[in-house]
């Protein structure tokens, strides 16, 4: 059964460290949402690499400037800009600006889920453990392949 979530000022959750990035998960983790919000904070050069996941997630940019590629192309996102992107579809975005800030909004409480389960873990150290953590909640990275050595 859903229900009426609401959030005071005065008690909005603590925010997660994910890989650099300040994440807010202001309604997550309850299937009684048809979605969750996210206030996304970071700074330039952070954001995940490419990516996919089964769910649609969606970004409204409220301060600064995003890179946001989805299916191979970039497009600059400036405040007030919005990007939908379909579950499935591989995507990325980058801080282009020196500090950036996002309203994220996903259609799978696994998002926030995700993000609470890498809280202040770090790369390039904890890389294996969050790709494993990754692929647990149905998300996807796309990383380079290191070259073989000889």
């Amino acid at each position: 059964m859903r229900t009426v979530h609401v959030i005071e000022p005065e008690k909005k959750p603590d925010p997660v460290n994910v890989v650099g990035e300040t994440i807010t998960i202001l309604a997550g983790g309850d299937l009684s949402k048809p979605f969750e919000v996210h206030i996304q904070e970071g700074v330039q050069g952070g954001g995940p690499p490419l990516h996919f996941h089964p769910w649609d997630e969606a970004f409204y940019v409220i301060d600064g400037q995003v890179e946001v590629t989805v299916a191979g192309k970039a497009t600059t996102v400036f405040p007030g800009g919005y990007v939908h992107i379909p579950g499935g579809t591989i995507h990325a975005y980058k801080n282009v600006s020196a500090t950036a800030k996002m309203i994220g909004v996903v259609s799978d409480p696994r998002g926030g889920q995700f993000f609470a389960a890498v809280d202040q873990l770090k790369v390039p150290q904890d890389l294996p453990r969050i790709l494993a953590i990754a692929e647990s909640f149905g998300v996807t990275f796309l990383v380079p392949k290191t070259p073989e050595t000889r």
